[in-house]
């Protein structure tokens, strides 16, 4: 994937050197939100379904994804990231950068990582092919509990690495 430098598994499980590496700069408050963010991704990485729900209010929590209108509730979200286990294992995630605003909102730079192997996506059958998407969330959290999540992720390149679309060779589009 261009612009993410060479990875392992490994990469995914992040000291508390690489977590505080994250989070340098920001306040206590943000520093909190976005480990739990992290933790959340430990629990999300081991498929824990009933571990994750304790990062959020799960009766207020509200998605929106412009790539993704039919996932607006917390119920329905959370079938997302366990399609995506099943799917694409080991379907691992991880926090690059993360930003704060205030006491309650964080901005975070993620990863997800998998490889095409456990089942059918979008009618395509399991390629083998690598997963790598690189994704910002906009976070709101209420006390220790998210309560909305709003993503933008590069889906573009998702769907040309699983072969659901060709990938166009680069022109200058001004041409």
């Amino acid at each position: 994937m261009g612009g993410l430098p060479a990875f392992t598994n490994a990469d995914f499980v992040l000291s508390k050197e690489k977590r505080a590496e994250i989070t340098a700069g920001l306040t206590e408050r943000q520093a909190f939100m976005v480990n739990q963010w992290m933790n959340l991704h430990e629990v999300i990485n081991r498929g824990d379904w009933d571990g994750m729900d304790a990062f959020f209010d799960t009766e207020k929590m509200t998605y929106d994804n412009p790539n993704r209108p039919d996932l607006g509730t917390y119920k329905v979200w959370k079938t997302s990231p366990q399609g995506l286990y099943k799917t694409f294992p080991p379907s691992i995630y991880r926090t690059l950068k993360a930003w704060g605003r205030g006491d309650n909102e964080i901005c975070v730079l993620c990863h997800h990582h998998g490889k095409h192997t456990g089942g059918n996506y979008m009618g395509i059958k399991p390629t083998g092919n690598d997963l790598n998407v690189v994704w910002f969330s906009w976070l709101r959290f209420e006390g220790d509990k998210i309560v909305h999540i709003y993503s933008i992720s590069d889906v573009y390149s998702m769907l040309i690495d699983i072969g659901v679309i060709a990938a166009p060779q680069p022109v200058d589009p001004y041409k």
